[in-house]
């Protein structure tokens, strides 16, 4: 997976490409047409149709090769790419529409989409350094740029040294401060990872980025309670906090964040994401009940969405109350039908519930919606086995590898398969592939299981305890080492820890009937009086009283909390493909607008790929005059919790215009209005 900052090149890259002398008119025209289909069609077959057309009657010219080279880098075609940004670099004649840095960063953006660190360093180092004649703006971004190819190709010494001259050459650059900081935590320096961090504190304590490398830091040096402060402080600083990450983090000294969260909770003026992050910290310490609880008292307030009835079901599922889980996931739905994930929710709480009939239609209906994702098939597939059609199930897990072939549950039940149509060396292809492609230790990881199938049982169980590590607590991951035990035959071990289960919460009676990994066991006397013996008690909760503020439900309903600004309008805080923003409120506003200082922060900071880049577009400044900037596409735009996808863009010149939200956005939300008396932006959903 790749880790880089995405290098700030592609705004240099929308300027209009410039003009140079061609042999034939109709390389004019085609040329123009070309650059028409790509930043205005955003249809690279045709533009790169027509700039082949310019280059087979001009080879020599320099703009189309430079364009031709972007259509290769959006398609993925590096090697093409390079070839042709290579030659412009041969053959730059400092024309002034391109600066030779630019080219340069083009060349490392190129090598970093490769996985070539080493050379994306040099190609940046050689960026920064021209640009310090051509483009004196952008040698701190190619700086950075080259600080983090370093690091990535793992020369933490050498990104070091260029993070420190950049602190030299602006002493306040919290960016510089913080990869210093990423550097010396990775290479286990953590008081000097903790005084950068410190610095960088000192200079913006608002900067929300400092607490989370500075829980990290904290976490690693032993020192908890200081990192969950350090996590809570993320989660007050960020406007759109990151709440699963923090409450990993916070989770590490439960009590303490928990008393500490329901202190701020209780406050009238509480912030919304606090609710959140204390129903996921009950849902990740396994306190369903509570959250439950937590969710009941909101919906009684201030009434169910969609959001709340999907959190809700998944805590009853994993209590085993799967009626109560189907009747809160099917509300989502209604809410929401062209939402696939909830009927694939509904579906694998089906499967919970040993409802395979109605599970299959859920996959089935997933599948319709979208048939490249190999879950879907190896969820029906799974369904088709356990109801004991194993020929519906070998189709659907040959569909699924046809169109995915990363999803390792895939190739394991497939070579279970094989396994059991006795194609031993079939089912240890699909084994092998089930290791090449899973080689992480986490929730969710299958490889034990085809370590089993080759019989390298000690590793399968090294493997197995390996997950269980990050979290002891899981009753998910405990049964699956009971159920790796099972297939081993050790049938005392696997009752053992199937009690440890479901101690820790395991409820999923109705699949244990079904699951063939119990058949070993179904019989013994141990296993069946284990069995009833938790089969009618509940997991064990203690109730507490919570309060509620309207703040605090914030994050569970459409209404955002606005601040009104000394000229009259309206400041809304949003998120920007996760990057926590202000936008104002502008009826009269027709599209999306984004200050260019914004949108470098966001390359920098990998919150917008390079990719992401479509053009360039004219829009009308509210002086009245014409300018031009680049157009991007966002991929996520979410105002409390509402999330739109793919929105276009226009990136202005002028470095303090505000980020503006026009018609374009606000029409896709659905109803918008505007509660004068408390100031809130009140959204109603489009279903």
């Amino acid at each position: 997976m790749k880790k880089t900052f995405i290098p700030l090149l592609l705004a240099l890259l929308m300027t209009t490409l410039p003009a140079c002398a061609q042999r034939s008119t109709s390389s004019d025209y085609n040329l123009r047409k070309a650059i028409e289909a790509y930043y205005d069609d955003e249809d690279l077959n045709k533009a790169l149709d027509l700039v082949n057309e310019v280059l087979d009657d001009t080879p020599d010219n320099f703009d189309a090769r430079f364009l031709r080279s972007k259509i290769y880098w959006n398609t993925d075609k590096y090697a093409d790419a390079l070839r042709d940004v290579s030659y412009a670099i041969k053959n730059y004649k400092g024309k002034p529409g391109v600066y030779k840095s630019t080219l340069y960063g083009l060349h490392g953006a190129i090598f970093s989409d490769m996985d070539r660190y080493a050379d994306a360093a040099k190609e940046y180092q050689m960026a920064a350094k021209l640009a310090r004649k051509d483009n004196p703006e952008r040698v701190q971004s190619y700086t950075f740029d080259y600080a983090q190819a370093l690091y990535n190709a793992d020369d933490l010494a050498g990104a070091e040294k260029v993070y420190l001259q950049m602190l030299k050459d602006d002493p306040g650059d919290c960016a510089a401060m913080i990869g210093l900081a990423r550097n010396y935590m990775d290479s286990q320096r953590y008081d000097k990872a903790l005084r950068y961090i410190e610095e960088a504190e000192s200079y913006d304590e608002s900067y929300s980025q400092i607490y989370r490398f500075k829980m990290q830091i904290l976490e690693k040096m032993g020192r908890t309670d200081e990192s969950v402060d350090a996590a809570l402080k993320y989660l007050e600083t960020d406007d759109d906090p990151p709440i699963v990450a923090i409450a990993q983090y916070a989770g590490k000294h439960y009590t303490y964040a928990v008393a500490k969260i329901k202190a701020e909770m209780n406050r009238q003026n509480a912030a919304s994401s606090w609710i959140l992050l204390l129903t996921k910290l009950y849902e990740n310490h396994h306190d369903f009940s509570k959250a439950i609880e937590l969710y009941d008292k909101v919906e009684s307030e201030y009434g169910a969405n969609e959001t709340l009835c999907l959190y809700r079901a998944r805590c009853y599922r994993d209590l085993g109350e799967y009626d109560k889980a189907l009747i809160d996931i099917s509300k989502s739905i209604e809410m929401n039908p062209d939402e696939e994930f909830y009927l694939a929710t509904r579906g694998e709480i089906y499967r919970y519930a040993g409802m395979y009939k109605e599970a299959i239609a859920d996959c089935s209906a997933c599948i319709e919606k979208d048939p490249s994702t190999g879950y879907y098939y190896y969820a029906r597939g799974w369904c088709y086995e356990l109801s004991g059609d194993d020929s519906k199930a070998m189709d659907d897990y040959n569909a699924g590898i046809d169109v995915d072939k990363t999803y390792p549950y895939l190739f394991l039940n497939r070579a279970e398969q094989y396994a059991k149509q006795g194609k031993n060396e079939l089912a240890r292809a699909d084994y092998e592939m089930v290791l090449a492609i899973d080689t992480v230790a986490t929730d969710g990881s299958c490889r034990h299981y085809a370590l089993h199938g080759l019989g390298r049982d000690s590793e399968a169980i090294e493997w197995m305890d390996r997950i269980l590590e990050d979290d002891p607590e899981d009753d998910g991951n405990l049964y699956d080492k009971a159920c790796l035990y099972a297939r081993m035959g050790r049938a005392n071990d696997a009752i053992d820890i199937l009690e440890t289960a479901f101690e820790k919460g395991l409820r999923k009676f109705a699949h244990l009937e079904h699951d063939k990994d119990m058949d070993s066991l179904r019989e013994l006397p141990r296993y069946k009086e284990l069995i009833n013996r938790y089969k009618g008690k509940p997991v064990e909760d203690i109730s507490e009283e919570i309060v509620v503020t309207p703040e605090a439900a914030q994050m569970l309903i459409s209404e955002v909390q606005m601040k009104k600004t000394a000229g009259g309008t309206y400041e809304v805080p949003c998120s920007i493909n996760g990057l926590p923003l202000k936008f104002i409120f502008d009826t009269g506003a027709s599209d999306v607008t984004i200050s260019s200082v914004e949108a470098n922060f966001m390359l920098k900071n990998d919150y917008l790929s390079t990719k992401d880049f479509r053009g360039s577009r004219r829009y009308l400044t509210a002086d009245g005059s014409i300018a031009e900037g680049s157009v991007i596409c966002i991929r996520e735009v979410q105002v409390g919790d509402v999330t739109l996808k793919n929105i276009e863009a226009s990136v202005v010149k002028n470095q303090k215009a505000p980020l503006l939200l026009g018609q374009s956005v606000l029409e896709r939300f659905g109803s918008v209005t505007i509660d004068n008396d408390s100031n809130k932006l009140i959204i109603k959903h489009k279903r």
